[in-house]
């Protein structure tokens, strides 16, 4: 079976699976040359590939963090519609709820390793625009059979948005399906850095987090630039924060596998991955080539041949 799969959200990305394996995958900002682009229902992003397919799909995936028209006036669903009908309307699949999923199976098909655990920490979270909980970070267990979901923790945080009255108390934990759900107003992972951003003055979105992990690096120097020191201390202590925080989910792991697999937008952390590495020796560390959403279309792919099936 031939699978197309496509993250229609941030970071559009394709690929094309066959026979078990990663033929072709196509981050299309490469193409657009458009950092950050979000495509809509015109899809003019996707051109570029999807428009020199010689066959039909056997199958689609389409994968999202989840968005409905309060976000760009554009949902999921009127972009899926638009490219179904641009492939001629093969079988499809989509699931926004499973996108954390997809950062742990494209990390685990990317690795050596026969069993992990998978830790996912997002950029800015999962399914925001659909529950009153966004899913921040999550560790599931997995290898060749099955991915089995561990732990979950979701936030209510909303920056300046209305938090819905129907949302459950700040600090609830829950076992759902086995497993335990955290459910706070906290920020974390990626969100701590969008926060960090608008103290230190950068727009908030993902895209300037990066710009706060390179700042935190003169905070360690002994040697002084010519900078204000108090937003390197701001981008220092969000730095450190978020490390302290991604040791505890290890620490809540490190006991049932020594494979540890780290993904999603907020392990394209360089620095803070290396000491990962120093803090436990013991462990056999992985991290995903492709961390960010664009990775999710490798992910749906393999999960939904290989998993789900």
């Amino acid at each position: 079976m031939r699978i197309v799969s496509i993250n229609i959200s941030h970071h559009p990305s394709i690929c094309i699976y066959e026979n078990k394996k990663v033929t072709h995958f196509y981050n299309e900002e490469r193409y657009t040359l458009q950092k950050n682009y979000v495509p809509d229902e015109n899809t003019d992003v996707y051109q570029s590939i999807l428009q020199k397919l010689n066959f039909k799909p056997d199958f689609v995936c389409y994968t999202s963090y989840g968005r409905n028209y309060s976000y760009i006036n554009c949902s999921d669903q009127k972009i899926i519609n638009a490219l179904q009908k641009q492939l001629d309307n093969p079988p499809y699949y989509f699931d926004e709820k499973e996108h954390h999923i997809y950062h742990a199976v494209s990390s685990f098909y990317f690795s050596n390793f026969n069993e992990a655990a998978a830790i996912i920490v997002d950029g800015g979270g999962a399914c925001k625009f659909h529950i009153p909980y966004q899913e921040i970070e999550s560790i599931y267990l997995i290898n060749n059979k099955n991915v089995t979901p561990f732990f979950k923790h979701s936030t209510c945080y909303r920056g300046n948005e209305e938090i819905s009255k129907d949302t459950p108390s700040v600090g609830l934990f829950k076992y759902v399906n086995g497993f335990l759900n955290k459910f706070t107003n906290e920020t974390k992972g990626g969100l701590s850095f969008t926060k960090a951003c608008g103290k230190i003055g950068y727009e908030e979105d993902g895209e300037n987090s990066g710009k706060v992990m390179g700042l935190s690096s003169y905070g360690y120097s002994n040697k002084k630039y010519d900078l204000d020191y108090d937003k390197v201390n701001i981008a220092k202590d969000v730095q450190e924060k978020t490390f302290k925080e991604t040791c505890e989910l290890i620490n809540m792991i490190k006991n049932k596998t020594n494979n540890i697999l780290l993904s999603g937008g907020y392990f394209l952390n360089c620095s803070n991955n290396f000491k990962y590495v120093k803090k436990y020796p013991q462990l056999n560390f992985f991290v995903d080539p492709i961390p960010h959403d664009a990775g999710t279309s490798i992910g749906a792919a393999v999960y939904y041949d290989n998993y789900r099936n």
